[in-house]
């Protein structure tokens, strides 16, 4: 499994969570609850449970961007994207910025309505621009 699929189940583990008022745990009982590899695995709940631990930092900075959309008005695919990305973006120094967005983009095509590409392209864009964390990164 690469990164970006796993990238993917921590969204949908995010998204269980978020809708479904699931628990990590049932969440990843729903979403991968056949992976063998302890790697991939590892990489999504670190994911999940980054977003989780930082949750409050990273909605501030997503509402900040959002021009004057608050967190809970947001679609909550939108939404859970987002926050994967601002985690990885703030808290993961070994992530380009550059993949985050990118990855986002790509989940947000294939789960979201036909716009929302845009939308979180252009609020990740901005986080990043602003917060020069495309320099980060070599």
């Amino acid at each position: 499994m690469s990164r970006k699929i796993a990238r993917e189940q921590a969204f949908k583990i995010l998204f269980a969570i978020d809708v479904g008022d699931n628990s990590v745990e049932e969440a990843a009982d729903i979403v991968i609850p056949f992976l063998k590899d302890e790697n991939q695995k590892s990489f999504i709940l670190k994911e999940v449970y980054g977003v989780i631990e930082n949750l409050s930092q990273i909605d501030k900075l997503i509402e900040k961007y959002s021009n004057e959309w608050s967190i809970e008005r947001m679609a909550a695919t939108d939404r859970n994207i987002l926050r994967i990305s601002v985690y990885e973006m703030i808290f993961c120094k070994e992530i380009p910025v550059s993949v985050s967005i990118n990855e986002a983009v790509e989940i947000s095509k294939k789960y979201c309505e036909e716009m929302s590409y845009k939308f979180i392209n252009g609020l990740l864009g901005s986080i990043a621009k602003d917060y020069s964390l495309s320099s980060k990164n070599p």
